[in-house]
């Protein structure tokens, strides 16, 4: 075995994403061509075709990260740092902060990485695990309880870390709790990584949080073009935090890894990052119609899954109701109806979840499809 466990989710997807014809379990919202996000800006055509293709700087270009810094309040460009993808800034990161026999305590279920380079790295590597429960309003919610903290953290968690809105729930903590995470990591002095990538896909926009490097000293927030914004082609995410040293000690990893991001694709982030609040405007759209298209089918076919609603981002999880095991119905149905799922297998979970995507403007004929086999299939 190598030094990191095989990610099981990305294995899962090389084998079934670029041949199955509908992705009924992608995290990303919906993509749209470079002709779309040039038309955004005008002179953003010569910008792109006068880019020269030379290295870029490791930080990402200092026009970028100043676009990116205008998204967060009190933040210079000297606070961020721009990646390629979230992915190896995620890597990058637990490399320049994590020595082994630190206590690194993780949100769960979770993205592999976010667990698996800590435990790689030899940290002690503690789950805290979400809930369901009551959400007040005659229904229920997914959440972390942040009294579960200090029994995690023990004599003191180097990092703590959690993605809102959460992969693969849908959950968002409430601003109470919320305050109460960071009031504990400012207590204990631990690092807070937020994994952002699904903010701005609040299905109640009064409900967004504020990033952790706007409300904690010891913040750092992971964001990425890729889901809120359908992106994933320009591979560019980023850090943000206010704590100077980290980003430093980012850099002196990076420097063995990507060196700098792609600058084309740098070029075409800056517009995106310029026109964000339009582009996830729009992608909020699609979920919204996709989210009730969803609350349909589960009411029409409760013998089948029951979910409990996402509160943000582009994923929910839903349980097959007779507990059966969701990855060989998973492959059953790649294989006869073209439609894919995500097994909750893969994210070392209940074998009878699994999760599903609503971010995509074809959802409505993979709902289609799916009810068609589960029709022929007496489910």
């Amino acid at each position: 075995m190598g030094f990191f466990e095989p990610f099981a989710l990305e294995r899962f997807f090389a084998k079934h994403e670029f041949s199955a014809r509908y992705l009924l379990c992608s995290s990303d919202c919906e993509s749209f061509p470079i002709r779309e996000l040039l038309a955004m800006e005008e002179g953003a055509i010569d910008r792109l075709l006068d880019q020269r293709l030379g290295y870029t700087e490791t930080r990402g270009a200092p026009s970028l990260r100043a676009a990116i810094a205008e998204q967060y309040a009190g933040l210079g460009a000297e606070s961020v740092f721009v990646h390629s993808g979230a992915e190896e800034a995620i890597l990058n990161l637990y490399l320049a902060v994590l020595k082994p026999g630190d206590r690194v305590v993780v949100n769960y279920p979770c993205y592999q990485s976010l667990s698996e380079i800590p435990r790689a790295l030899g940290c002690d590597v503690a789950r805290w695990e979400m809930r369901r429960g009551p959400d007040g309003a005659g229904g229920s919610r997914w959440f972390l309880d942040p009294d579960d903290l200090p029994g995690l953290c023990g004599p003191g968690a180097g990092m703590i870390v959690m993605n809102a809105p959460h992969n693969p729930t849908g959950s968002l903590p409430t601003r109470e709790e919320f305050e109460a995470i960071v009031s504990y990591a400012r207590r204990t002095g631990a690092v807070l990584l937020v994994d952002e990538v699904y903010r701005r896909l609040e299905r109640d926009q009064g409900s967004r949080l504020p990033s952790v490097c706007e409300a904690y000293e010891n913040g750092v927030a992971l964001d990425v073009l890729s889901k809120h914004s359908g992106l994933a082609g320009l591979r560019i995410g980023w850090l943000a935090s206010r704590r100077d040293d980290i980003l430093d000690a980012v850099a002196v990893v990076k420097d063995y890894n990507s060196i700098c991001s792609s600058a084309p694709s740098e070029t075409l982030a800056e517009i995106a990052v310029r026109n964000l609040e339009r582009i996830a405007a729009r992608n909020r759209g699609i979920v919204a119609k996709n989210v009730a298209l969803l609350e349909g089918f589960f009411s029409r076919r409760p013998g089948f899954a029951e979910w409990t609603p996402p509160a943000a981002g582009s994923i929910a999880f839903p349980r097959l109701s007779d507990g059966s095991d969701a990855e060989a119905l998973a492959e059953r149905l790649v294989s006869e109806s073209g439609v894919l799922l995500l097994p909750g297998a893969y994210y070392d979970y209940d074998r009878s979840y699994f999760r599903i995507g609503y971010g995509r403007a074809n959802m409505h004929e993979a709902l289609i499809r799916l009810e068609v086999w589960l029709d022929a299939n007496g489910k």
